[in-house]
């Protein structure tokens, strides 16, 4: 249920237009931060993966996310559905396993927006760096200070532009396409688990988040028609995003063992010139800020649903007078961010496949249980089975149960393979990544008991 504070703050909602692009810049806003999975897993192998991932990973999370917020449009979205179908401790996990994921994300996007600041600026330091993360960190946060809707029409405005060198460098890479994109196949002398390893955690990154604005479904017109069409529409829009210019890029220049952070830049710049690397870098930067601009928003929504639930410290659910944010929250997130900004690119995008893997369980296993035990809670439509309203039908995936778990079996393999990946790296147990990850674990339990104030809130709170 929408929070009434805020509803009456920010009488002005995301329209289904904004949302589309919200998604979208969730997602991708362009190819950037893609580059090193072609060395490390091979053209061929990199291409697939981006071809394949988006089938058996990113569409049945889209349609679980689709139906869940066509039948229960609750802002808190993926943590509320959790908890409506299994109950605080779960609903719980959910929330703060994409909310680490959202955390690792954030600073991966800092990061990355550093990355390619230094093409401007050769021979930027790591602290100089850092600073350039916090200064893109700190400025998200005050423009989401300032509400959902600026957000929303900034981003419809920055995908414009992020697009524009991406169709430069896929027209200019067409005319001068001289090699064979998906040779080789993987790295000479590497097997498929090892090509595998970082370029799949690499593409889960780059395929992930279409739960991510569900929270903020009490800001958003309509939300049970909105999230399904704008998952419709940013899924085929975040492909090809990827897809055309890696293939364009691969096809005019014969150098795949030479990506690396930042590519694109130095790319764009041999297809066509000093002022088309510019121009991408120039959209790389922008890219980074508008993607972190719309993750910020999702972020600092979470903890302040779950602080409404009783299960988040009450200053998280405070919102400011003017513009109805969620000020502690999103102060709160800039200073974990702050922090998280000095660890790698690729450490980050491992953390955050870890923990989204498993968030993406607890989803699938929602969808099936509220399927299966149709939650009643204010302002939510139950699905087939329950009592039905008058209008249109809201969304819902055309299969049973039996549909529903073939579709869900790829992302259940998917989050094993993650999880064994980075126990047993390079073939033998890493004892010192199981006891990290053992403590990523650990910290929902454990903050669940720390937190947690109400043990009789009711299920779907508001």
């Amino acid at each position: 249920m929408p929070n009434p504070k805020a509803s009456a703050a920010s009488p002005r909602r995301a329209s289904t237009f904004h949302l589309v692009f919200l998604t979208y810049s969730v997602i991708c806003s362009g190819a950037y931060g893609l580059e090193e999975m072609i060395p490390s897993s091979g053209p061929g192998l990199a291409l697939l993966m981006m071809v394949v991932l988006p089938l058996v990973w990113s569409v049945p999370i889209c349609l679980a996310c689709a139906e869940l917020a066509a039948h229960y449009p609750v802002e808190g979205g993926y943590y509320r559905w959790a908890r409506m179908a299994f109950g605080d401790f779960a609903g719980y996990q959910t929330g703060w396993l994409v909310g680490l994921a959202n955390l690792a994300t954030n600073a991966a996007f800092a990061v990355l927006f550093a990355n390619y600041l230094a093409y401007f600026i050769p021979g930027l330091g790591d602290g100089e760096r850092w600073l350039a993360a916090l200064a893109l960190v700190w400025g998200a946060t005050l423009l989401n200070v300032l509400g959902i809707r600026l957000v929303g029409a900034a981003s419809v405005v920055l995908t414009a532009v992020i697009f524009l060198p991406f169709l430069f460098m896929a027209i200019g890479g067409l005319l001068q396409w001289r090699h064979n994109p998906v040779v080789p196949f993987m790295p000479p002398g590497m097997g498929l688990p090892a090509a595998l390893g970082q370029g799949l955690m690499i593409a889960l990154w780059l395929y992930s988040g279409y739960e991510k604005l569900t929270p903020n479904a009490g800001e958003v017109e309509n939300p049970s028609r909105a999230f399904p069409i704008a998952l419709a529409f940013s899924l085929p829009m975040v492909v090809g995003s990827y897809l055309v210019p890696t293939v364009v890029g691969l096809a005019a220049r014969d150098n795949w063992s030479g990506w690396g952070e930042a590519h694109f830049a130095v790319l764009a710049e041999e297809i066509g010139g000093r002022w088309l690397g510019v121009l991408m870098t120039f959209g790389a930067l922008v890219s980074n800020a508008c993607i972190l601009m719309v993750t910020t928003l999702g972020q600092s929504r979470l903890p302040m649903v779950m602080a409404e639930d009783g299960l988040f410290p009450r200053a998280f659910g405070r919102v400011g007078r003017r513009f109805g944010t969620p000020i502690v929250s999103l102060v709160a997130g800039g200073i974990a961010l702050t922090f998280l900004t000095r660890i790698r690119f690729v450490d980050l995008t491992g953390l955050f496949s870890l923990v989204q893997v498993l968030a993406y369980v607890l989803i699938f296993a929602s969808l099936l249980r509220l399927r299966a035990r149709p939650a009643a809670t204010a302002g939510a439509t139950p699905p087939p089975g329950g009592a039905g309203g008058g209008g249109a039908a809201p969304f819902t995936i055309p299969f049973g149960r039996a549909g529903l778990v073939a579709m869900m079996l790829p992302g259940f393999a998917i989050a094993l393979w993650v999880v064994a990946q980075r126990l047993w790296n390079g073939g033998r147990f890493d004892g010192r990544q199981a006891l990290v990850d053992l403590a990523v674990f650990a910290s929902g339990p454990v903050t669940y008991l720390a937190f947690r104030r109400r043990p009789g809130a009711p299920p779907a709170g508001g």
